[in-house]
């Protein structure tokens, strides 16, 4: 027989189900004891969305699945010290689990959890363990202890002491229930499980006004770049930067393509306050970029130049360290503090109080319709023009048209059926990584050919690393070339009859 849970709501309930086992049973034996552990996970939930909980008892971690409270894989380590990153993990089963979950994100705690449990061991006659019940009673940080569980554990051979006493559970109307306490506590504390996401969620109506309407989506950005803001000063992983320079440039997306909205001031001003903070936080990001690859680049070059790759990393972490402080420097001065708050406050307003443009009236389902073909129409023309010919700029032109697409297809989502959003999305996205891929490697060679030809080979280090630097530019040349072969197979399937039937039916 397998092991049951049982939820219990009223804590007299355990009294009742203590009772009810000593009147039906020759003798019971109560134990208490008491645990406490932290519930880690990435600030956008990745362990939760993946349907997991991590959980950190000391030195034990153990990755937990929130339907059934199962370990998925756990490690115990000889030190105590937090680990925020996969890579800080020995290599282990535990650690490939959480490497393609958590990719560049850190761990954060999440909530420190009480358990509370009431063993009861029931015994026959011959005074033998016959059935086990654990009843745990769950607190989250320091709180009262909201969630209570009775875990029913049969002993093998006794099959029928553990029916009778699944039967009595169940007389006591006791629900039985699969799912995580953790994440029930969390939830009851006011923790809210997956309540971060970087993506547009945003529900619109097609006669909305077009002011109000890009108000709304401008609302969402502008708390995404703010929820953002700590963990970017606090540098506690890359993506808290890169999800506030998304949100930032979607914003100035949104203003350029819906024309009109607001009076031109207004729409000036919000965008010389974007690209201001996008100005301050773009060096930064363009060396995370870099060394998130190092992995990836010291695969690409043979065992001794890998030595070169090290010490181009180091000093790309000198140019970060340097590039960070003059970010910081400038988030704490007087012009981004004035940016943000301006931000703020214009989203913080009654957009019927603020200055319509031109279409701010206008119903937001005809405006949407009409910029989503459009912006589609431009990028079949100016992909239909690229052959084997042509030059890397227009391939680069054309990024950027998609990347627009991509916007307003994601900030109108809501308008339009779901699935058939989903499927446009999904073909757009093929030919974005694509052409995203060519710029990355048109950007990455730049870059070190730029940092090549300011090296000076003064030592033996300096032209082990020059070394390494040529092979790589090597082999992303050879990439790059690929990738931009891959191109025409890739746009043929984004302009196939098929899609352009979609885009026609749905926005023409």
């Amino acid at each position: 027989m397998q092991g049951q849970t049982y939820q219990i709501t009223d804590p007299a309930d355990i009294d009742a189900v203590v009772s009810r086992l000593d009147l039906a049973f020759e003798s019971l034996d109560v134990s208490e004891t008491s645990t406490t552990f932290e519930v880690y996970d990435s600030f956008d939930w990745r362990l939760y969305r993946k349907g997991w909980q991590l959980i950190r008892q000391h030195q034990h971690y153990a990755i937990k699945r929130c339907a059934d409270d199962q370990t998925v894989a756990d490690a115990t380590l000889d030190t105590a010290k937090p680990r925020p990153f996969h890579w800080d993990f020995p290599a282990s089963g535990f650690s490939r689990c959480l490497e393609p979950v958590l990719e560049m994100r850190a761990l954060l705690p999440v909530a420190v959890v009480t358990r509370q449990s009431t063993l009861l061991d029931v015994r026959n006659t011959d005074a033998k363990t016959v059935v086990r019940l654990a009843i745990d009673r769950f607190g989250i940080n320091a709180g009262d202890l909201p969630i209570i569980r009775c875990r029913l554990l049969p002993v093998r051979g006794y099959e029928k002491e553990a029916g009778e006493v699944a039967q009595a559970l169940d007389e006591m109307e006791l629900a039985p229930t699969q799912g995580s306490p953790v994440m029930a506590g969390l939830e009851q504390s006011g923790i809210t499980p997956g309540g971060y996401s970087s993506k547009i969620n945003v529900t619109l109506s097609p006669d909305m006004p077009a002011a109000a309407a890009v108000h709304h989506i401008m609302a969402s950005l502008v708390a995404t770049m703010q929820v953002n803001l700590p963990g970017l000063r606090e540098d506690i992983d890359s993506e808290f930067l890169h999800d506030f320079r998304v949100a930032a440039r979607r914003a100035r997306s949104l203003l350029s393509q819906i024309e009109g909205a607001f009076d031109d001031e207004t729409t000036a001003t919000l965008q010389r306050q974007l690209k201001a903070i996008g100005a301050m936080t773009g060096n930064v990001r363009d060396l995370d970029v870099y060394l998130l690859k190092k992995t990836e680049y010291s695969d690409l070059v043979p065992d001794f130049l890998k030595p070169g790759v090290v010490q181009l990393f180091q000093t790309l972490q000198r140019k970060r360290r340097y590039a960070k402080d003059r970010m910081v420097k400038a988030m704490a001065g007087d012009h981004f503090a004035a940016a943000m708050q301006a931000m703020q406050a214009f989203v913080q307003s009654d957009p019927s109080d603020l200055s319509a443009g031109k279409a701010g009236s206008h119903p937001i389902g005809a405006i949407a319709m009409a910029s989503i073909y459009k912006r589609f129409r431009r990028v079949l023309k100016n992909g239909r023009r690229i052959d084997a010919t042509a030059p890397d700029s227009q391939l680069h032109a054309l990024r950027i048209h998609c990347k627009k697409l991509r916007y307003l297809l994601e900030f109108f989502a809501s308008l339009f059926p779901e699935e058939q959003m989903k499927g446009l999305i999904k073909q757009l996205k093929q030919l974005q990584d694509n052409l995203g891929d060519f710029n990355d490697l048109s950007v990455q060679q730049d870059f070190l050919t730029q940092l090549l030809a300011a090296i000076k080979p003064a030592n033996a280090q300096a032209v082990v690393m020059s070394a390494a630097i040529g092979g790589l530019v090597s082999r992303l040349y050879a990439s790059h070339s690929t990738v931009r072969e891959q191109f025409m197979d890739v746009f043929a399937r984004f302009d196939s009859p098929p899609n352009r039937k979609q885009f026609k039916t749905l926005f023409a």
